[in-house]
């Protein structure tokens, strides 16, 4: 996989490659949040430093070493995951397939290279690696994914280089978006704006069977909400969310977005801009209903915006559901209705 089939993170590339056609580290930490494609590059990476003809552009992608790679057949290389139903990668793997392994010179090449989630070690897992990273053999090299740096051994940072991975464009994911099997194709704008700049985020919520569904649903309600009646709200609105409990932070995610959209429409009525590009008509017609001023509607949007913020944090903090939902559509219906 040559770095250019990899849509964005150019900077990172940039560092790896230089890295391939010099003299590259015995350790590497992608770093970034989930989604934004740590493995990818990671994966990447490691199929060029075990390439026979490495280029600044990453592998040849035609040489043996290559080929047994795309076979996942490689005799040098080792994916250290979490295994079935693990919580943490064990320490007896790490054991076992880094510091054990080590002794072996390289079968196919020159290297060995070992990719490790680093966010599945504990810290007894993380001792175990740090002993092979503070005297590794020359033919040996280290890439760890993680999160950020927080969770990992300071030892251990201190001993790789850091590649920081940076959220990418609305156009590069949709670039990204283009290539996939996805259930829902026909909205790849809004996944690509909707997933906060995280590829696999909008490849997963994109190819799922149950998200495009659930959107829908969710415009119907929010287009509706400032005429229903507080029965009604509190009946059939309420059973909306307890029938999508599993999904409740997905629906105040699309609701936050359509909110943000609509104070968006309020200024500068520009479809291309919006997260809900296919709801701009939509959203443009609410601000045609009301006689207030712009500001004042934007304070109302605005409050039930922040609405949605605090029971996102109270479904995190395991308030009480009926309790918190209830509350919440009470405040959007009284917002929305003037908004």
């Amino acid at each position: 996989m040559a770095f250019s089939s990899i849509i964005g993170q150019n900077e990172a590339k940039g560092r790896l490659g230089a890295a391939l056609t010099g003299s590259p580290g015995h350790a590497y930490i992608f770093a970034g949040p989930k989604g934004i494609g740590k493995t990818t590059l990671a994966t990447a990476f490691a199929k060029a430093l075990l390439c026979e003809h490495p280029s600044i552009s990453g592998s040849c992608d035609q040489c043996p070493s290559c080929h047994y790679f795309d076979q996942q057949a490689h005799p040098d290389f080792r994916n250290i995951r979490i295994d079935g139903k693990e919580k943490v990668i064990k320490v007896e793997r790490v054991r076992q397939s880094v510091c054990a392994d080590l002794n072996l010179q390289p079968q196919l090449g020159k290297r060995k290279v070992y990719l490790l989630a680093g966010d599945d070690l504990n810290e007894q897992g993380q001792n175990a690696l740090l002993k092979s990273l503070e005297e590794p053999p020359e033919y040996a090299c280290f890439l760890i994914t993680a999160v950020g740096t927080d969770h990992l051994l300071a030892t251990i940072v201190s001993r790789a280089g850091l590649i920081l991975l940076r959220r990418s464009t609305p156009a590069e994911i949709e670039t990204i978006l283009s290539r996939q099997k996805l259930n829902d194709s026909g909205n790849i704008a809004f996944y690509a704006r909707f997933s906060g700049g995280l590829p696999g985020v909008a490849i997963d919520l994109a190819g799922s069977d149950w998200f495009g569904d659930l959107r829908r649903e969710t415009v119907r309600f929010y287009s509706r909400l400032s005429q229903t009646s507080r029965t009604a709200l509190l009946t059939s609105g309420y059973q909306f969310f307890d029938d999508n409990r599993p999904h409740a932070q997905d629906i105040l995610d699309i609701l936050s977005s359509l909110i943000r959209d609509q104070l968006i429409t309020l200024y500068n009525p520009k479809p291309e801009i919006l997260a809900n590009p296919d709801c701009w008509s939509e959203l443009a017609a609410m601000h045609k209903t009301t006689h207030h001023a712009a500001k004042e509607e934007s304070e109302r949007l605005t409050r039930a915006f922040t609405a949605l913020l605090a029971a996102r944090r109270g479904l995190a903090l395991n308030a009480s559901f009926e309790s918190l939902i209830c509350h919440l559509l009470l405040v959007l219906r009284k917002e929305l209705s003037y908004a």
